[in-house]
């Protein structure tokens, strides 16, 4: 989950930020980034396209990169 904490980052994001653009709980943003649980496809997903959709794009190798001009 270093992809997601990375990204995070990129968009200034908090735990609460992604929770609530994926519909899940922060805590489930911090077990899933710490390692604490195994993160479930639906939830995997949900935060995927919401950080997709803020501009981020995941890269071949666990690679990602900000690919648009952050809203304001």
């Amino acid at each position: 989950m270093e992809q997601c904490r990375g990204a995070r980052a990129m968009l200034s994001w908090s735990q609460e930020d992604l929770a609530q653009a994926a519909d899940v709980s922060r805590q489930t943003v911090a077990d899933y980034e710490r390692g604490a649980r195994v993160p479930i496809s639906n939830n995997l997903k949900s935060m995927a396209q919401a950080l997709e959709k803020a501009g981020i794009e995941f890269l071949p190798d666990n690679g990602i990169r900000f690919t648009r001009n952050r809203p304001v």
